[in-house]
């Protein structure tokens, strides 16, 4: 991947969280303070079979595999200090494509340490090592014909205060990096900060605000970096525990570097939406949807306006089965015209997912999770359409629960 004049290569992401989750649990917790450890590991077995595994139109690539994930999630708590991380390590093996094999990690870290009455610190962090065959990470992207890794990792800090009983401000920040195998995608780093503030009418609602300030630098000298200034307004209202709405609107406007060589976007004004609803029908019946409309980085090289809605449902059928439905969708197109951005037609994009899974929990410890997902991609170059259809049996085994005291 060509870098760009005056890039400066950062410490491997993966030393990076580990230096913050150490930082982060020595810094918050008080030494006369008691902590109370909890550790849950697990393990899961899968088969796939995918009839068209990179969703690919010109080539449709099927076969079988075998996936193995252990997982933890290590807690630890206190009556002002919380500590969660989780990690997952996937091991896959495909049967005649052996080139796909893979060996991937997912690592999350959330902390948050109370310092007063009034005010708390928070940072969580992620690091993942994944490829396009198991992730939608950049779903209008362009299509691809070979699997690519791609590491992806961040660290956002919070501080929150209490500006009086009814009003409240969120001081955020965010880093991000992407690094992709290959030269078909771009590299980027994506960073800036937020402010939110939320001001309670009742138990039941409030007004939120939502500044925000992002910059996306692709890592290539043929593509644009740009500058994003946000800002939104909204209303949340969650009568009880069963119902939680949240939604908010604004206005974004996108500056960017002109010195690029190959633009297709030159920025402008644009509206912003977002748009949050779960409601528990009843108590074995769980919806919730989300709508927004903001712009986006991605490994074109260039920052991208998509609109995203999103559904699930869970169903508890008797206490040992289950049935969950998530539905995702995802493009880049106008369809209001209000945005300012100039965008060729060849690059507009939609993508759909549709996942069923029923299961079973057969003892405390052993479970039986089937899964068929549907896909679809449109990308308006003049081509067809692809789509892909992929079942996965699941057994997965929760090990006993390790607890322990300490400082």
């Amino acid at each position: 991947m060509e870098r760009p004049p005056g890039y400066v290569a950062l410490p491997k992401p993966g030393v990076i969280l580990g230096v913050v989750a150490g930082l982060t649990s020595l810094c918050f917790c008080s030494a006369s303070e008691a902590q109370e450890w909890k550790l849950d590991t697990g393990l899961t077995q899968q088969v796939l079979y995918g009839d068209n595994l990179l969703l690919g139109r010109e080539s449709e690539i099927s076969d079988f595999a075998s996936v193995t994930t252990p997982a933890l999630r290590l807690q630890r708590t206190s009556p002002t200090f919380d500590f969660s991380l989780d990690g997952q390590f996937e091991f896959s093996e495909y049967l005649d494509h052996t080139d796909f094999n893979s060996q991937d990690q997912s690592l999350r870290l959330k902390t948050s340490k109370a310092l007063t009455d009034r005010s708390s610190l928070g940072v969580s962090g992620s690091f993942i090592r994944d490829t396009n065959l198991t992730s939608d990470m950049d779903e209008t992207g362009k299509f691809v014909d070979e699997p690519v890794h791609y590491t992806s990792w961040d660290v956002h800090p919070s501080w929150t205060y209490l500006l009086s009983p009814v009003d409240q401000v969120v001081l955020g920040g965010l880093y991000r990096s992407v690094t992709y195998d290959g030269s078909e995608k771009t590299d980027y780093r994506y960073f800036g900060s937020t402010v939110d503030y939320g001001h309670k009418l009742s138990e039941v609602d409030r007004l939120t605000a939502n500044f925000s300030y992002f910059h996306f630098d692709p890592d290539s000298t043929n593509d644009q970096a740009s500058d994003t200034l946000s800002a939104l307004a909204g209303y949340a209202y969650a009568p009880s525990e069963r119902l939680a709405v949240s939604g908010s609107v604004g206005l974004g406007y996108s500056l960017e570097d002109q010195g690029a060589t190959d633009t297709n976007n030159d920025g402008g004004l644009g509206y912003r939406l977002k748009f949050n609803a779960k409601y528990q029908l009843a108590d074995q019946t769980a919806l919730k949807m989300s709508l927004s409309h903001d712009a986006e980085p991605s490994s074109d090289g260039e920052q991208v306006t998509r609109n995203r809605a999103t559904f699930g449902l869970n169903h508890q059928l008797t206490p040992y089965t289950a049935f969950a439905l998530d539905v995702d969708y995802v493009d880049n197109y106008d369809y209001a015209g209000l945005e300012s951005d100039t965008r060729s037609d060849n690059s507009e994009s939609r993508y759909a997912s549709v996942r069923p899974s029923p299961s079973w929990l057969l003892t405390e410890e052993l479970s039986l999770i089937a899964e068929y997902r549907y896909r679809y991609k449109l990308y308006e170059d003049g081509g067809d359409a692809a789509t892909s259809n992929t079942v996965f049996l699941s057994v997965k085994y929760a090990l006993p629960t390790w607890g322990w005291d300490g400082f």
